[in-house]
């Protein structure tokens, strides 16, 4: 098992579920979810083309990473040479942050590509490309508007100094963006309405703004040598010739930081947005900081870092966090019979898109009346996906929960066996036995 294979969690099962639709189809639901449609076009495509298969949708997450780590190294060779591009390249491919949304089948991947691209064609001055991959990346995800904003403050310097050589193009590539992006700008301010009205996440602190960076630098995976690693990076940055390539360092510091700061101040004003893995793509700028402009006494801290950055990824490759939810699913599959009748528990979490792409046919239990939340994937439910009670006459009732066991509550049944699959549980629950006529 590694992180090609594994199991796929709730948010993996709820995009892949989705790419399975029709092309019209995605576009007009995941208008009403949260998120643009471009990851979910190309996974269709890639279902389309290769399967469906855990290997297929974390394969097209893994080449997306890989467009970002190329896109590094064009940087790094743009502003400096060849060698520092390579460092900048390796550091960014093994940053735990950046390695674990290399696997993951969702839009991060596809994000931080098109993101990363998009500064390598701005930097260049490429305006058809820059053009292309700028309208790439808001079409994947909401956050590149921050990416963006930078870009445009860049612009308005330019502005101040009237080069109206580059301000001109660069006006004209964002007048076409603006145009590529208007289908979308209904859509958005949907989505934009339903985060307003409540989200999960709680408005950040100055610990969560420094934990973040410090996620971004080298504690992205839990391990023993997290701390080791961003200690070293700090030590890098600390090292570097700041006065070098003052112009290069600005721009690289404001294409890291910028967004983050960004993001945490809108955050404290109005809903809370601020999420680690909306911003992994300012984690190339940050490697190319610690890559470049070293000295003598940086290589020490850069191959001690490069060690430790092995370490921790060929650790996570190898050890999948992910809830076991196949293995699961081949134990249901294989104790299933007759009239059972199987449900989701909706404790802290539900798992029905797990339960749908393993072929589990299991509603999610709600007996109370109300309604769930829009992030929970609310936009591709069906009727059927939920259930307030319970039907009558059968055999045996499978429960799938990853919360306590205690918690669930069936009155008119009897708990029976259960099965542990890491941090999910299977368990069986039977009609409890009449007595005198009555339950």
């Amino acid at each position: 098992m590694n992180q090609f294979t594994a199991s796929l969690w709730g948010d993996e099962a709820f995009s892949a579920f989705l790419s399975t639709k029709s092309i019209p189809e995605i576009i007009s639901i995941i208008s009403r979810d949260t998120s643009p449609p471009l990851y979910n076009l190309t996974e269709h495509l890639a279902f389309r083309l290769f399967g469906t298969s855990e290997i297929v949708i974390r394969g097209l997450s893994f080449f997306y990473f890989l467009i970002a780590i190329f896109f590094v190294y064009k940087i790094g060779v743009h502003f400096w040479n060849k060698k520092t591009a390579l460092i900048g390249a390796a550091l960014t491919f093994l940053n735990p942050f950046f390695f674990t949304y290399a696997f993951e089948g969702r839009m991060y991947s596809i994000l931080a590509a098109t993101v990363t691209a998009s500064m390598y064609f701005f930097i260049k001055r490429g305006w058809v490309g820059y053009v292309l991959t700028t309208t790439a990346a808001l079409y994947s995800h909401h956050f590149a508007i921050f990416a963006v904003f930078i870009q445009g403050l860049w612009f308005i310097h330019q502005l101040a100094i009237r080069n109206w050589k580059l301000v001109i193009p660069m006006l004209k590539a964002f007048l076409a963006i603006a145009l590529l992006y208007s289908p979308w700008l209904l859509p958005l301010y949907n989505q934009t309405k339903m985060v307003g009205g409540g989200f999960w996440l709680g408005t950040p602190t100055l610990k969560d703004f420094f934990g973040i960076i410090g996620k971004y630098l080298g504690a992205g995976i839990p391990h023993l040598f997290s701390k080791t690693a961003v200690g070293l990076a700090l030590f890098l940055l600390i090292l570097r010739k700041w006065g070098k390539d003052k112009e290069k360092s600005v721009f690289l510091l404001s294409w890291f930081l910028g967004p983050i700061i960004l993001v945490w101040l809108v955050s404290q004003k109005f809903q809370s947005i601020f999420f680690d893995r909306y911003l992994l793509y300012t984690i190339p700028a940050g490697m190319l900081l610690v890559s470049s402009n070293l000295r003598k006494i940086s290589y020490f801290f850069l191959v001690s870092l490069t060690v430790v950055l092995l370490i921790i990824g060929s650790f996570y490759f190898n050890h999948p966090t992910k809830r076991p939810f196949k293995e699961l699913a081949a134990y249901v599959s294989e104790e299933k019979r007759g009239d059972d009748f199987l449900i989701n528990w909706n404790s802290a979490a539900h798992h029905l898109w797990e339960s749908k792409y393993y072929l589990i046919p299991a509603p999610i239990y709600i007996p109370k009346e109300g309604e769930l939340p829009y992030y929970v994937g609310t936009a591709l439910m069906t009727k059927d996906d939920i259930i307030r009670k319970l039907p009558e006459k059968i055999s045996r009732l499978g429960v799938i929960t990853s919360g306590n066991i205690a918690e669930i509550n069936l009155p008119g049944y009897t708990k029976g066996e259960d099965r542990v699959f890491g941090s999910l549980k299977f368990v069986w629950f039977t009609p409890t036995p009449k007595v005198g006529g009555k339950k």
